[in-house]
């Protein structure tokens, strides 16, 4: 309960922000707009009520949200990444921008504390942010009931009103009663109600006046502003410790006022404007004493309405063009959301939802995360028994499919020599290697049980490929078993010409580590010498454009992929390169250097940057 309190208060927190940036969006086009009727100013409030109430999933390259990043590729608060490499272990939990610290002796127990200060660290932020729910809540709770307090004295305070009058207020095919009522006890007209609205005035009222404050109530219930209004409240309650939420209604009211204001002046002309001014001081109000249920003629800052007032002048045609189509860009950039970068979109509130789950539900328990990497040795090892023991008959069906497994009679078979996946590099290239598993567990998502696995599979020239297997898993009674398995190759071999990264979406997953101290690190993963006695003498990767292309096992085709110098170090031993994925014309720029000589290879040091 408490865990999910908090979760709350954190999506809540998520949508403040989100919301902070709509409203100072909002403002900005305010100000550019303060010289036009007020009503296109009101508008732009629909579009703050719009996204505060909806999260519409939708994403579009004008939205506000690509110039404002606060969704950030899987968020490092909820995104808990299991990266491998440490001897003794399948995985260890860290960011995915934590370095990954050198291997000894120690570094089981190691991570073991530090798995545990992070659970009783993140134990212990729940239980604030379920604090700090309840005060959110008693806040809101205490703010609607002041609501419907101030509305139930409100009626009382009408209660003793006369009725003057009873009319029909028509708008295109809208029809509504409206009755009109005199009280003695009420500082300034209003209307109340919402379904049923009424207007009541002050007695003693001077007939000329009279017209205008009751034509002006009128346009408030032609609008539907005691709804609006009712909402706007509503949704001030639900944000009441943001502040930029009570800026918003504040102008929202202003705006409100001031536009209904202009109708009438539009209504009666421009020989009101003195009158009209003369009653706006009059039942100015310093503060309204129910400022929930009406819609008050008096409220919304008089002094800037009686200048609004007094400047007021019919807008030429283009004038109104341009404010609506400023409020349909405004529309547009602020409800949709971030485009996405060569990655999958993402809701402004998905990443923060994944946080909402108990710490023993988000880090994954270590039974499931050493599970995974078992199955992920296991394909390395090309351990057919293992393999047929960890999958269901669905999953064998897929592997078959793959042609990753083969069963003869009794003797099942998994894998192939080449390229594939190898155990450690110390191993393999006697020592002249760090130490490296030929596996990364990329994602780990207890919530739908999938993971995400990266292979780095080798080949004799040398050359390494990355593989990327999505798994589908259960865990029943202690049983963990993959229901269902899926590999993309990519490139495997330096002569591929059909295969290979195509897309930014591929790209990043693949080098989401990047290059450094990575696997795909040909100085650190004991392969870099030899391939570059072997590939100098042929003539190949001499050119960085080219080496890049083979060595990040690029597509071949530039059909889909366009690899471009874009700077180059004076002793010419660094070339920044720039990757274009032309499908979706997104960019990525790595780092090639030569660290065995001018006539040496070239190689990726640094990659997966985005300027």
């Amino acid at each position: 309960m408490m865990e999910k309190a908090g979760g709350i208060f954190l999506l809540f927190l998520q949508r403040n922000g989100i919301v902070a940036v709509v409203i100072l969006a909002v403002l900005a086009v305010r100000m550019f707009l303060r010289k036009c009727p007020k009503k296109y100013s009101y508008g732009l409030w629909g579009i703050v009520g719009i996204r505060m109430i909806f999260d519409l999933p939708i994403a579009s390259r004008f939205s506000l949200f690509n110039l404002v990043r606060l969704v950030k590729r899987k968020s490092q608060l909820t995104k808990i990444v299991y990266r491998t490499g440490l001897p003794g272990m399948h995985a260890q939990p860290v960011t995915k921008q934590v370095t990954q610290a050198a291997a000894g002796p120690h570094v089981t127990d190691q991570a073991t504390h530090t798995a545990a200060g992070l659970t009783t660290a993140l134990t212990t932020s729940q239980k604030i942010c379920a604090l700090l729910f309840l005060v959110w809540l008693t806040g809101m709770l205490l703010f609607l009931a002041y609501g419907i307090y101030s509305y139930i004295k409100c009626r009382k305070m009408v209660q003793t009103a006369v009725l003057l009058t009873s009319a029909k207020q028509t708008e295109g095919s809208i029809r509504r009663k409206v009755t009109i009522w005199e009280c003695d006890r009420i500082p300034s007209p209003f209307v109340l109600g919402i379904f049923r609205p009424q207007i009541y005035i002050p007695f003693r009222m001077e007939k000329k006046e009279q017209q205008y404050i009751l034509a002006h109530e009128s346009w408030h219930i032609r609008r539907y502003d005691p709804l609006w209004k009712m909402v706007a409240f509503v949704l001030l309650a639900v944000y009441w410790w943001n502040p930029f939420a009570w800026i918003a209604f504040f102008y929202m009211t202003r705006d409100m006022e001031m536009s209904c204001d202009e109708a009438v002046l539009a209504q009666f002309g421009n020989e009101i404007k003195q009158g009209y001014s003369a009653s706006l001081l009059s039942f100015a109000m310093e503060r309204h004493p129910y400022s929930f249920a009406p819609v008050a003629f008096g409220e919304g800052d008089a002094g800037r309405r009686i200048k609004n007032v007094l400047n007021f002048k019919k807008p030429h045609t283009w004038v109104a063009a341009i404010a609506t189509l400023l409020i349909v860009i405004v529309a547009v950039s602020c409800l949709t959301n971030q485009k996405p970068s060569g990655i999958k979109t993402v809701n402004p509130t998905e990443t923060v939802e994944s946080t909402q789950k108990p710490v023993q539900e988000n880090m994954v328990d270590a039974k499931t995360e050493q599970s995974i990497g078992e199955w992920a040795q296991a394909f390395c090892d090309r351990d057919a028994a293992k393999i047929m023991k960890m999958t269901t008959e669905e999953a064998q069906a897929d592997l078959e499919k793959a042609q990753l497994l083969w069963v003869d009679g009794d003797t099942p078979s998994f894998g192939w020599s080449s390229p594939w996946p190898w155990g450690a590099f110390g191993d393999f290239f006697g020592g002249t290697g760090k130490e490296m598993n030929g596996y990364w567990l990329h994602e780990i998502n207890p919530e739908v049980q999938t993971a995400e696995i990266l292979y780095y599979a080798e080949t004799s020239d040398p050359h390494v490929s990355v593989w990327i297997e999505n798994i589908h898993y259960t865990q029943k009674n202690g049983k963990f078993q993959i229901t269902k398995e899926e590999i993309n190759q990519f490139a495997d071999s330096l002569d591929a010409k059909t295969d290979g990264i195509s897309s930014v979406d591929e790209f990043d997953t693949a080098y989401a580590q990047g290059i450094n101290d990575s696997q795909m690190d040909y100085r650190v993963n004991g392969m870099g010498k030899m391939l570059n006695k072997n590939m100098t003498a042929a003539g190949v990767l001499t050119e960085p454009t080219e080496a890049a292309r083979q060595l990040l096992n690029l597509s071949s085709d530039e059909k889909f992929v366009s690899v471009e110098k874009d700077s180059e170090s004076e002793d010419q031993t660094k070339v920044g390169l720039q990757i274009t994925f032309l499908k979706s014309g997104e960019k990525r720029y790595i780092c090639m250097i030569q660290p065995w000589g001018k006539n040496g290879i070239w190689i990726p040091a640094e990659g997966n940057e985005t300027k």
